[in-house]
Order: C-alpha cells, then sequence, then structure tokens
C-alpha cells in the first residue's frame, strides 16, 4: 500500500468518524433540549422549564443538523467504499 493510497483512507476515516459524531451530538443535543429542568432560570415555549428556552424550535434545528449529518454520511460512505 502507497502513501498516498494510505494518506487518502486515513482521510476517508476520519471524514466518516466527524460526520458519526456530528451525528450522535446533534440527536443527543436534540433530545436533551426536551428534558424538564427546575433549575431553568425561564419556562420553554411549551410552557414548562427546560435545558432550553426554546425547546421545540431548537429541537427541529438539531434533529434536522442530525438527518442532515446522517444522510451525508450514508452518502459519503458509499462513495467511498465503491472505489
Amino acid at each position: 500500500m502507497s502513501i498516498k493510497k494510505l494518506f487518502k483512507f486515513t482521510v476517508k476515516i476520519l471524514i466518516i468518524i466527524v460526520l458519526i459524531g456530528g451525528a450522535m451530538g446533534s440527536a443527543i443535543s436534540a433530545l436533551w433540549t426536551v428534558f424538564p429542568d427546575s433549575s431553568a432560570s425561564k419556562e420553554s415555549m411549551l410552557g414548562y422549564k427546560s435545558h432550553c428556552s426554546f425547546t421545540p424550535i431548537s429541537t427541529i434545528i438539531l434533529a434536522f443538523i442530525a438527518v442532515l449529518f446522517t444522510y451525508i454520511l450514508f452518502r459519503k460512505k458509499l462513495l467511498f467504499f465503491n472505489n
């Protein structure tokens, strides 16, 4: 295996790791915004104190980002390993 192929493979693996981390981080954050938190300073838009005061909007945005990361991951993974 040449150095060039090894470098390309390493970069591909790093991109996949970043995409998996982004998808998981966004999905966990989306779930975390919904959990109630009695020590929060403001009520959320849904009427209860949660970790994020913009709960429905932030949850939707983070879920969309998680889906976007997952879509890119599947798209790139198929492109990377078909060669």
